[in-house]
């Protein structure tokens, strides 16, 4: 679809439009640029600084697939003005309160902006620890991309509000959206990363079903595609879900290879919170190995840490507790794993369901290693069997796991309390 108007859109509405545009089909601004025109040209097109030519417009309608008339659309509402200073200054904790103003005085504004707000409240809420409203944002989200009927939107919807679902524990509504989207992006031959993006969702929803063979072939099949055209991001995002379904099938070479690619791919300048959360991501699957790693996993942790102590918001700050609490209880520092237990009682309501199960399982692993050990036994087995019984095999494998070891190692403090 191609346009070429005897008027061109006046900035700085054009390079407003033309960033929402842009980031509601996921592409980065070298992809959209492709071999036409530059990705520093681009970028000043989309901060007002230079004017579009006839035939660069007539390139981005072809590349965007929209007519000229979708550069000038609600173009000075509060949403267009709230989306362009996300786009020149950046996220900040106060955008969520902004987003929710703009959306509630556009009501009945530009669909694709409305699309791209909901999106960046979605994530605000999600960082923020906002679980609940952010799954419904989501699904206000996925409503719109129907409204809209752009494909790649539709899929794009449909992977986020898996991946909520999945993380609320509702596996079965999340496994229906993930299927849903992939089938949409084969009907619609979407490019590659989109199909990769469903994928790699399905990949964590085998092995939180316990589907270890299934989600090791798929992972290893998505891993063997990764090249240039797969931005950077979710090549890393594959290369460590990959290595997490590795430490569940029980291969630990194979676990350790693939996330140190995963390591080594994202460099700390140019996406310094995916920098981050790739050796979270690490810490987690060195804290899960068969013995556990924490040698590696006290590394990962502080390199994490330097970055999440300047720009890691809230769900951030509690990931880093919770491991760090792990890492304590594991080698043996007791009282410090409880003064980080009693830190993270008072953000509880910010974690999602795995976090919430995990810090559940180290206080009954602390409170049995200080003696209290019927009742810590009678929870950790609760909580194993209500992860099973909820689909979330591998959640309910390393709780038994947990169980078992600290059984062993209170039985030792015990033996070696009476030797004389």
């Amino acid at each position: 679809m191609s346009s070429r108007p005897d008027r061109l859109p006046e900035q700085p509405v054009f390079g407003r439009r033309l960033r929402a545009l842009r980031v509601v089909r996921g592409l980065s601004q070298a992809e959209l640029a492709g071999s036409t025109i530059s990705a520093a040209y681009l970028s000043r097109l989309e901060s007002g600084a230079r004017p579009p030519t006839p035939r660069v417009l007539s390139y981005l309608c072809t590349r965007l697939e929209v007519t000229s008339s979708a550069f000038r659309a609600s173009a000075g509402g509060p949403l267009a003005r709230v989306l362009a200073t996300v786009a020149t200054v950046g996220e900040s904790a106060q955008l969520a309160a902004v987003l929710e103003n703009a959306l509630l005085l556009e009501q009945d504004g530009d669909t694709v902006l409305r699309w791209q707000a909901h999106w960046l409240l979605a994530r605000c809420y999600q960082m923020q620890g906002r679980a609940a409203e952010g799954l419904r944002q989501v699904h206000e989200l996925t409503e719109l991309s129907d409204e809209i009927d752009l494909p790649d939107l539709r899929v794009r919807s449909r992977v986020r509000l898996a991946r909520m679902l999945r993380d609320s524990g509702d596996l079965a509504r999340a496994r229906d959206c993930a299927s849903e989207a992939l089938s949409l992006a084969e009907q619609e031959d979407l490019p590659r990363r989109d199909r990769v993006e469903v994928l790699m969702t399905l990949v964590s929803l085998d092995a939180e079903n316990g589907q270890l063979v299934q989600a090791r072939e798929r992972a290893e099949s998505l891993v063997d595609t990764l090249d240039d055209e797969i931005p950077v991001r979710l090549q890393v995002e594959v290369l460590w879900t990959a290595a997490g379904v590795c430490v569940r099938h029980g291969d630990r070479s194979a676990a350790d290879e693939t996330m140190q690619k995963a390591l080594d791919r994202m460099p700390s300048n140019e996406d310094p919170v995916l920098w981050m959360r790739v050796r979270l991501a690490a810490a987690s699957m060195y804290l899960q190995m068969d013995p556990r790693d924490t040698l590696q996993a006290r590394l990962c942790l502080k390199e994490a840490g330097s970055v999440v102590k300047v720009m890691g918001l809230p769900l951030h700050q509690c990931e880093l507790l919770i491991m760090k609490m792990q890492l304590a209880f594991y080698e043996g520092r007791f009282s410090e794993a409880r003064e980080i237990s009693d830190e993270l009682a008072e953000r509880v309501e910010i974690l999602g369901v795995r976090e919430r199960v995990r810090l559940g399982v180290l206080d009954n692993q602390l409170a049995l290693i200080e003696g209290n050990r019927v009742d810590a036994v009678a929870d950790m087995e609760r909580i194993a069997k209500e992860a099973q019984e909820a689909g979330r095999v591998g959640l309910s494998a390393e709780v038994w796991r947990a169980l078992a070891e600290t059984l062993k190692l209170a039985e030792g403090k015990d033996h070696r309390r009476v030797t004389p």
